[in-house]
């Protein structure tokens, strides 16, 4: 049975909450830390944390073929098609997308059901469950 979707895909506001938590964890972990050095490692791997591990911020457009070829579009600029690669998370309140272009490129996509609006959730895991097959 093949499943069309098309969603528009915002950050997260529970995983920026959440990333925001574990790099103000990573943080204080400092003050527990002896020595200069290893409070420097723990404010280092804070820092990086934060800024390696943003959520994406711009919104796009995540659109599923009726054959489950997906579509990733950034603002109005055509998408390329892509490909579910092995490895995606597909549970019922988080989707870990990992999407392989034909030059070889991945990229890994993060949903929360915050991420898009509460119709689409279930038709976009319906039909991230049909591609992966």
């Amino acid at each position: 049975m093949p499943i069309a979707v098309s969603v528009i895909v915002r950050a997260s506001p529970g995983l920026r909450l959440a990333h925001g938590a574990l790099c103000c964890c990573v943080l204080l972990s400092a003050l527990a830390c002896e020595g200069a050095a290893m409070q420097g490692v723990c404010v280092l791997l804070a820092c990086l944390g934060w800024w390696r591990g943003r959520v994406r911020a711009i919104p796009c457009r995540l659109d599923i073929s009726g054959v489950g070829v997906p579509r990733l579009t950034v603002y109005q600029h055509s998408g390329t098609p892509l490909r579910l690669l092995p490895g995606a998370t597909l549970w019922p309140g988080l989707l870990v997308l990992r999407l392989g272009a034909a030059d070889g490129r991945a990229q890994t996509l993060v949903l929360l059901p915050d991420s898009v609006a509460p119709a689409d959730w279930r038709a976009l895991a319906l039909a991230c469950r049909a591609a992966s097959k």
